[in-house]
């Protein structure tokens, strides 16, 4: 008999009665429920505790009613409550269904001219919320239709660090959806994602930060990353590195320079990249920054990530190696005059005499990002494709130097091999 329990009772009448929803009830119901929620705790856990219906409630008068009426309290009350009760509340909100009238509403709102902001901030809060823990909202968001609105926003409002951040975030959840990353690529998501970063700047930290790791999602996407070193960003993300390198002395933005080798990570999988990388002097750069990172142990994971940087790019040989960038050298009893084998002797130190067809075969438009959901979920995990996990490969096999028939003469001399002695 609580005053919450009371309020949700009025409201699913509300919902029931089309006469009554414009009326001065319904605003009064509105405005009571938002102010208990922001001002008490206990009105919070009444709605969100096990068996309570009052999310699906506001879920659902979001969905019947006139969303200009009094949907924006509703979408601060939901705001509100993921924001102080965390991410378990963003499951239940998941499992009602909520992204979907979510993503409606943000259709509904961006018609608008203009958009109402505040309205904005509040939607793609509670997205950049909740997205994570909805598997499906990538592909919700492109059936829905509502990919380039937050494209759009941050667009034409790059100056607007307030409505920025949360359009970013959102648009983050959506570059894990490798076809979505197709898409906003098309639409001059790369491009705009440099004009947020930049050289090393204090300010505005934390949307540096979320666009870094934005671009390296979008980056996943091999078309992404042709487009990216078309347009020359490999050298500038390797400036923007150095940049940050000499300036955070006392290491305190850490995960934005990690933000950037994520990128040049992301670039570097297809050939293009590494060549560019390669031409950029990037190898020689993040071996030494890499070196002076090495006394200071927070660093570690910037060190781990520039090596796996150059062991990607670094030029492949076939042995045995007779230049220096071998430790070890194999000297052939017999080295024909011509050969391959004399070919490759004959070589400059610095040429990769293994070609590289990792990506030649693929097409800009038809390559294999358009493939299931459930393939996007398994890119998440980064995998060292030159570390050899079959066990039975990395053994070596034993040969008999002579036919077993041969070797039944010594069977005598080892009775315990062949009897039985039980």
């Amino acid at each position: 008999n609580s005053r919450t329990i009371s309020l949700l009772s009025q409201l699913e009448k509300i919902n029931l009665d089309s006469v009554l929803g414009e009326s001065d009830n319904a605003r009064y119901v509105t405005s009571k429920i938002l102010h208990l929620v922001q001002s008490q705790e206990k009105t919070r856990k009444e709605m969100t505790s096990k068996g309570s219906t009052g999310i699906e409630i506001i879920l659902s008068t979001l969905e019947v009613k006139s969303f200009n009426f009094f949907g924006y309290g509703f979408i601060a009350v939901l705001h509100f409550i993921i924001m102080k009760c965390g991410g378990r509340r963003a499951s239940v909100l998941v499992t009602k269904g909520g992204t979907q009238i979510l993503l409606q509403l943000l259709l509904t709102a961006s018609k608008d001219s203009p958009p109402n902001e505040e309205l904005m901030v509040l939607l793609h809060t509670l997205l950049a919320k909740i997205g994570p823990k909805d598997k499906k909202i990538g592909m919700k968001a492109r059936i829905n239709g509502v990919l380039n609105i937050s494209l759009n926003l941050v667009k034409h409002n790059l100056q607007n660090h307030r409505l920025v951040l949360p359009c970013l975030q959102v648009l983050r959840v959506y570059s894990t959806n490798s076809v979505n990353a197709v898409s906003l690529g098309k639409n001059g998501v790369v491009e705009l994602m440099f004009k947020i970063i930049g050289p090393f700047s204090k300010r505005n930290t934390s949307l540096m930060k979320v666009a870094l790791d934005t671009l390296a999602a979008l980056l996943k996407s091999k078309t992404n990353a042709r487009r990216a070193v078309d347009r020359g960003y490999v050298q500038v993300l390797i400036t923007i590195y150095v940049d940050w390198h000499r300036h955070d002395s006392r290491h305190r933005y850490m995960l934005i320079r990690k933000g950037v080798l994520q990128c040049i990570k992301s670039v570097t999988n297809i050939k293009l990249g590494r060549k560019a990388f390669i031409d950029a002097n990037g190898m020689k750069i993040l071996y030494n920054t890499s070196q002076e990172c090495l006394a200071v142990r927070t660093l570690d994971p910037l060190v781990n990530t520039s090596s796996l940087i150059m062991r990607k790019c670094f030029p492949k040989n076939r042995l045995p190696l007779p230049t220096i960038k071998s430790a070890f050298h194999f000297q052939l009893p017999v080295i024909p005059a011509s050969g391959p084998v004399a070919q490759l002797y004959n070589l400059p130190p610095d040429v990769d005499d293994v070609v590289d067809e990792s990506d030649d075969n693929d097409d800009a438009e038809t390559e294999s990002e358009i493939e299931t959901e459930i393939d996007d979920d398994k890119d998440q995990h980064f995998k060292n494709d030159d570390i050899e996990t079959d066990i039975n490969k990395l053994k070596p096999r034993q040969e008999l130097g002579r036919p077993i028939e041969e070797l039944k003469m010594y069977e005598q001399f080892f009775p315990e091999l062949s009897e039985n002695f039980q």
